[in-house]
């Protein structure tokens, strides 16, 4: 609940033109120091308070070297419009009801949490201090939703956007198994992701370490839904690295580096107010 109503407090502070400071994240000057980079596919479990930080870490650092960026939001297309005013609004709690009044709010699932809004509003209070932010709502969900088709909308998504911004950094939060660059092996035949679909020279796809914790979703993580949405455990496979970006293409298959909070992860609530009988 705190986390919720921060949520609605957090514009009575950021409302006024201020300067943005950056959260430092280790590792993250040598990203962007990346020659030619054009994306930054930030890999995540959906659900969580830290790994949306990390995408706003990296906006932040991103926007403060005066480069133009785009922040990419795994949201569908009918939900650009209110993006796009909440990105010049004063960020107040009426800016923050438009904003979620847009489609992908009404579901209380793990891309729709706090710390996803936080991160938009993190474009939000760029864009007010001057630097060169927008967005972008690039998912496409047909019939499977995953499938060759959804990946290749993804990425062609994200292209356009950057085509539409002379000299963009595209910075986008979808799922790991769409920013990584091998295929979906758990499909027969197995087919390109997203990360593939993108210039390989201009992309570097980041996941997350493995430490366990917690994620706000609708399945658990055997897929089980008899539960609903609520906070489930996250599976914990390796011990906590410090916090920080380590750029190595050997610790995890089709990524060039991993990252992580330094800590395991804790849930994020949805943003916007769920039914009692699901909250937990």
């Amino acid at each position: 609940m705190l986390e919720y109503l921060l949520a609605f407090a957090l514009p009575f502070v950021s409302a006024a033109t201020a300067p943005v400071t950056c959260q430092s994240l280790p590792g993250l000057d040598a990203v962007l120091a990346t020659k030619q980079l054009n994306y930054l596919l930030v890999g995540e479990y959906h659900g969580t308070v830290e790994m949306p930080q990390i995408a706003a870490d990296a906006l932040c650092a991103a926007a403060m070297k005066d480069r133009p960026v785009i922040l990419g939001v795994e949201f569908t297309p009918d939900n650009q419009a209110t993006l796009d005013a909440y990105l010049v609004s004063d960020g107040g709690p009426a800016a923050r009801a438009a904003l979620l009044t847009g489609p992908a709010w009404q579901v209380a699932e793990g891309r729709t949490t706090v710390a996803v809004l936080e991160m938009i509003d993190m474009a939000r209070q760029l864009k007010r201090a001057g630097k060169r932010v927008s967005i972008v709502a690039f998912d496409r969900v047909p019939t499977p939703a995953v499938s060759r088709e959804r990946e290749a909308a993804l990425a062609q998504g994200l292209m356009d956007a950057r085509a539409r911004v002379s000299g963009g950094l595209v910075v986008a939060l979808t799922g790991a198994g769409h920013a990584g660059k091998t295929p979906w092996s758990s499909q027969n035949p197995p087919f390109p992701a997203t990360g593939q679909l993108l210039t390989d020279g201009e992309t570097i796809a980041l996941t997350f370490a493995r430490p366990g914790g917690q994620y706000w979703g609708c399945s658990a993580p055997n897929g089980d839904r008899s539960a609903g949405c609520i906070a489930y455990d996250m599976p914990a496979r390796e011990p906590v690295p410090a916090r920080g970006i380590v750029l190595d293409r050997t610790l995890r298959d089709g990524f060039e580096g991993v990252f992580s909070a330094g800590k395991p992860y804790t849930a994020s609530r949805p943003a916007r107010t769920i039914p009692e009988t699901s909250a937990k």
